[in-house]
């Protein structure tokens, strides 16, 4: 059974038509959308986002973080708690990469550009149709 509702955890993450990323900012909630890059099934969670952006000034303050997934036409929203952080990795920068973001960064080894891996510690998803939250602990 356990299983069975992490599957569904994930699959309303692959199916989500809205990301939401959510930090602490001087004492309230910062909401913004962002686009998944990647999850991994132990609870982690993928984005790619700019050095110099608020999140980044809001996670070195406090790294608790949200990432909301809204899968409007399944019905369903999952949420993934735990902690962000920055990943510099080269490797992994380049793996990441889409040519689409030269808008906003110059490659892949542009100082700018970073990954955020928000370190999933438990999470939760709510079926509107059936009525039911379940979570799961990573």
């Amino acid at each position: 059974m356990e299983q069975e509702v992490e599957e569904k955890l994930w699959e309303i993450v692959e199916e989500s038509e809205i990301a939401l990323f959510i930090t602490n900012a001087e004492g309230y909630p910062r909401v913004r959308p962002m686009t998944i890059l990647a999850y991994e099934e132990e609870g982690g969670v993928w984005f790619a986002t700019s050095r110099s952006s608020r999140k980044v000034e809001e996670i070195a303050r406090n790294a608790k973080a949200t990432a909301c997934f809204l899968n409007l036409e399944g019905g369903a929203y999952a949420q993934v708690f735990g902690e962000a952080e920055l990943v510099e990795d080269p490797e992994l920068k380049k793996e990441f990469w889409e040519e689409e973001w030269s808008d906003y960064w110059e490659g892949p080894d542009d100082p700018d550009y970073v990954l955020l891996y928000l370190r999933g510690a438990r999470a939760e998803y709510y079926l509107v149709d059936e009525d039911e939250l379940w979570v799961v602990e990573f």
